[in-house]
């Protein structure tokens, strides 16, 4: 592993911190869930990451009043994110809503340079664990392990995704999605599990709409939108490669079936033309996950997904990005 470069930064008025080896340069907000703004392959200068229309807002920056969605999603600035204890839809968990894809995302983290990347860590105030974030840069891999301790009295139910969403210009009309062997799982907009069995990828049977094909991405404002859950990996090691032929340029999300059963696919392609995109998105994410569908209460009541962790008990799991390119 060779040596990873550390340079101090901003974005949009917060602190951050650069971090670079020879194949990939990471910027890092800890302030806001020390989430990982930018990912550049080195050899072409690309970023890869996707980044909300509006960006990141400064951390002085006010927001009008609004539902759980609108006011976590107002101070998205896209990049991957940590979604913790929640995932998804807002719900009320012991005693306290937990907002729109949860707290580690919005949280501020104290963190520190390591030889090969950073370690960050913070306290929740609505669920009772402490976080670990630890990135790490090893040649063209970018590897997120995230530890969390119980420090409460009793079992807490949580859900438990990894959120990087990726953009143009890898993601576009020539891109191409592959993974490890899965079932395909469609969302449950009314509350109502499916009674078929599900389809294998890539094929996708969205609600009372037509079958389609997961593998096969599209041009931007075509009117698109996927929302599919996968789940009964073939294998422990479960890999999705995102390749886009015309770039030479792609992606490889890895992880373990055993830390993320799961994985939420979600890709706008201009089909929701309200709040919060428009019709003007055009992104691409694979989020390793624990649970599904989206929202503690309703992975618990619709699928039984939810993940229990006992009073001082600590989990780690990791996710990897490895930035692959022929350029």
């Amino acid at each position: 592993m060779r040596a990873v470069e550390h340079q101090e930064t901003a974005v949009s008025g917060w602190p951050a911190l650069g971090l670079s080896n020879e194949r990939v340069e990471l910027t890092v907000v800890p302030g806001k869930g020390a989430d990982i703004t930018s990912m550049i392959d080195r050899s072409t200068g690309t970023e890869l990451m996707w980044s909300t229309r509006w960006g990141l807002r400064p951390p002085t920056a006010l927001a009008p009043p609004g539902n759980p969605e609108a006011e976590a999603l107002d101070r998205s600035g896209g990049g991957w994110h940590t979604l913790f204890p929640n995932a998804g839809r807002a719900c009320v968990e012991q005693g306290v809503e937990w907002g729109f894809h949860g707290e580690a995302w919005l949280a501020p983290y104290e963190c520190a340079p390591t030889a090969a990347g950073l370690r960050l860590h913070t306290t929740l105030a609505r669920s009772p664990f402490a976080v670990v974030k630890d990135i790490t840069l090893d040649g063209d891999r970018v590897r997120v392990t995230e530890t969390v301790t119980h420090i409460g009295a009793h079992p807490v139910d949580v859900m438990w995704w990894q959120h990087p969403t990726f953009g143009a210009p890898l993601i576009g009309p020539d891109t191409t999605i592959s993974i490890t062997g899965c079932s395909v799982h469609p969302d449950m907009p009314d509350d109502i599990p499916g009674t078929a069995p599900p389809p294998r990828w890539p094929e996708h049977h969205p609600p009372g709409a037509e079958p389609v094909d997961l593998s096969r991405l599209t041009a931007a404002r075509v009117g698109g939108s996927r929302l599919a859950f996968l789940g009964e990996f073939d294998s422990e090691q479960v890999c999705a490669q995102v390749r886009n032929p015309t770039l030479g340029l792609g992606v490889d999300v890895e992880w373990l079936a055993s830390d993320f059963p799961y994985a939420c696919y979600w890709y706008e392609a201009g089909g929701r033309l309200g709040y919060p995109w428009y019709g003007a998105a055009h992104g691409f994410s694979i989020e390793p996950a624990t649970g599904y569908p989206s929202g503690l209460a309703r992975a618990r009541a619709l699928t039984g997904t939810e993940l229990s962790i006992g009073p001082e008990e600590t989990v780690s799991k990791s996710v990897t990005v490895r930035v692959r390119s022929s350029r």
